[in-house]
């Protein structure tokens, strides 16, 4: 079990007498700025939206300065300038080309999983960054892992409504995918198809790159909900995750009940909340990297 010594946690060893520290990894935070800043304020009106740098200045300048082409273009000018130090301040993001949304995030103090929603009515577009990210469409739940040895993405696919999961037959690759209800076409080797209640023929298409993803969704009706574990989640969930492992005879390791008391733990003697699902998926990285690198964590 864990306990808590000043500051850090050690991990006991059920089968021995060895005490592994663990420590909370140390992220960078993202910068804070002024909330009066009025560009940030309207961003974070409408969290969801995606907006241009024209959007802005026409909601946030008076109506002389839109008539005026001179006055417009320098207001466009100033006003891209703060969405991209909103950007490098890690307050905004930029999700295509002029296009700009606020970072949501449901937990205000510790920064780990970024949340967005498209389609719906609304904006298609997103870009993130994430080697552990999840898409919610209609009733299913579809986690991409990053095996980072292979370079390609194990997607596991979990649906709640019958308590069943399962991962898809083939792994993906840099490239770009199409996710929908309809059977495949012959040749459509590009085309997955899952089956659920609420998901369209076609329903998003995502583009990988690396670390980088790109996800459209196609103007459906319900839309695609995105969470994607931040630079800082990604290293705290790893970091427990190794822990679990270190403590957790192989033959365990697997088990969803072992892991969900684990999480349980820490949220119980430690006040450390990790998202269940989330602490899985890293666990499973971790897995598929090899017991070395995670004892390493």
């Amino acid at each position: 079990m864990l306990s808590s010594d000043g500051g850090f946690l050690f991990v006991t060893n059920p089968g021995g007498d060895t005490m592994v520290p663990f420590t909370e990894p140390q992220t960078p935070r993202l910068a804070s700025l002024d909330s009066k800043d009025p560009t940030l304020k309207c961003l974070l009106d409408d969290p969801h939206r995606a907006y241009t740098a024209e959007d802005l200045v026409k909601a946030l300048t008076p109506p002389q300065v839109a008539k005026d082409p001179q006055k417009k273009a320098q207001a466009v000018e100033e006003t891209t300038s703060r969405l991209c130090k909103l950007v490098e301040a890690g307050q905004a993001v930029r999700i295509g080309s002029g296009l700009f949304k606020a970072r949501l995030f449901f937990d205000k103090e510790e920064k780990n999983i970024e949340h967005a929603f498209i389609g719906g009515m609304g904006n298609t577009l997103y870009r993130f960054r994430s080697r552990i990210f999840r898409l919610n469409i209609g009733v299913l739940s579809l986690y991409f892992i990053k095996d980072t040895r292979a370079g390609d993405w194990m997607v596991t696919v979990r649906d709640t409504t019958i308590g069943k999961d399962y991962s898809l037959r083939r792994r993906l690759r840099d490239g770009t995918y199409t996710f929908g209800s309809r059977a495949p076409e012959v040749g459509e080797d590009h085309y997955l198809q899952i089956e659920g209640k609420y998901i369209a023929k076609e329903h998003l298409t995502i583009t990988i790159s690396g670390d980088e993803v790109n996800v459209e969704d196609h103007n459906t009706l319900n839309g695609t909900r995105i969470d994607a574990l931040t630079r800082e989640g990604s290293a705290r969930y790893e970091k427990v995750a190794g822990a679990f492992l270190q403590v957790t005879d192989p033959k365990d390791q697997k088990d969803p009940v072992k892991r969900g008391r684990f999480a349980l733990e820490q949220l119980l003697h430690h006040h450390q909340n990790f998202e269940t699902t989330f602490f899985s998926a890293a666990v499973d990285s971790l897995l598929l990297e090899g017991l070395q690198k995670a004892q390493k964590a």
